[in-house]
């Protein structure tokens, strides 16, 4: 099986899942109890906030370990639910499907999927009290304006959050240079365990999950300490591994031009993550794309994994350019156990799908 899934999730990084195994004590017990293991929990678990806080300039009074990246979106437009809300029309389904739109302002992209710092600046208002934005778009990886963003904000009555889940261990993310209010990581994206995220906030907000005292009364629940272990334990191996991701996606963009596909990159190659590569081939539509692809073992993506497995035409693409286009784009994204070798294979089965080199039989 050849994976290009990764900005869905993270192939698991085995020798940490098994370090977890053969440490289970320092696991099992509830941080929050009083007793031996309890304590040893509690060890693991403030040591990998201050891990993870260290890995983006955070203080880690800051960091509050939640069940996802989409659950610490959702925390912070929460406590913004009757203001009026900025963000852009090409975020993640959790910002977008969350905001109250009758009191939410969208930032436009342009034709390579980036929002502008001047067109924030046009329909920032003073009764806007929240600046959602991403950082890297998670299906073309483009890299936005955020440190600019930041910049401009930083002296306004505006609370601005990131999302960085996409950027993180492939961008350098500093809170202090961000300006950022909040932010969002996900820890399986980079090779840790499922349902763990981070939300860094230096305000004092309320709670959205509730009924318990964790996380110093800001989310409730009892921690899941391998999922922070997991995350903090992946977070330096991820950044060791930019170059040969880099490397990955450059041979696939060589590849791609030695072809006689039929083929164009949506986005801008030269400003954006080494892990993400969206493809739109005008002759073979995306379904067809994945199904081949999936039948001769190998998994890639039409555009976010949040839409709970159905096939729909990318909100990122049809904003950027239209639902045609949307329904023949195409993401692959790279990770720690991809090789040349896989793409070598992957192109010698692209070459016999039929319409790929944009011919008619």
């Amino acid at each position: 099986m050849i994976y290009f899934d990764y900005a869905a999730t993270s192939i698991k990084r085995k020798e940490i899942l098994k370090d977890i195994f053969e440490n289970m004590e320092n696991f099992d017990g509830n941080p929050d109890s009083l007793h031996a293991l309890g304590r040893a929990g509690k060890k693991v678990l403030e040591n990998s906030r201050v891990e993870i806080a260290k890995s983006i300039n955070a203080n880690p009074n800051h960091i509050i370990f939640t069940a996802s990246a989409s659950e610490a979106n959702n925390t912070i437009l929460s406590n913004f639910k009757d203001d009026f809300v900025i963000t852009s029309k090409i975020e993640h389904d959790s910002i977008l499907n969350t905001v109250n739109r009758e009191k939410t302002i969208f930032l436009d992209v342009d034709k390579n999927g980036y929002f502008s710092l001047d067109e924030l600046k046009e329909k920032l208002r003073d009764d806007v009290k929240l600046v959602s934005l991403m950082f890297v778009n998670n299906e073309i990886g483009v890299i936005e304006p955020v440190y600019e963003i930041g910049e401009f904000l930083k002296e306004r009555d505006v609370f601005f959050h990131v999302d960085c889940v996409q950027a993180y261990s492939h961008v350098d993310i500093d809170v202090e240079k961000l300006h950022c209010n909040s932010l969002s990581l996900s820890g399986h994206k980079i090779g840790g365990i499922n349902s763990f995220g981070v939300l860094y906030c230096n305000k004092k907000i309320n709670p959205l999950i509730k009924g318990g005292e964790q996380e110093k009364d800001r989310r409730a629940g009892t921690s899941f300490t391998m999922g922070a272990y997991s995350m903090a334990k992946s977070f330096p191996k991820a950044c060791s591994e930019r170059e040969k991701i880099k490397e990955l996606k450059s041979y696939f963009v060589e590849k791609l031009e030695e072809s006689n596909f039929l083929y164009e990159i949506n986005g801008n190659l030269e400003n954006s993550t080494d892990h993400i590569l969206n493809l739109y081939f005008p002759k073979v539509k995306n379904e067809l794309l994945l199904t081949y692809l999936d039948m001769n073992g190998i998994c890639i993506s039409v555009g976010s994994a949040c839409r709970a497995g159905s096939v729909e035409a990318s909100n990122v693409i049809k904003n950027m350019y239209d639902e045609n286009r949307a329904r023949h784009s195409v993401r692959f994204s790279f990770g720690f156990t991809n090789t040349k070798e896989d793409i070598d294979f992957t192109f010698e089965v692209l070459k016999k799908l039929r319409g790929i080199d944009g011919k008619e039989r």
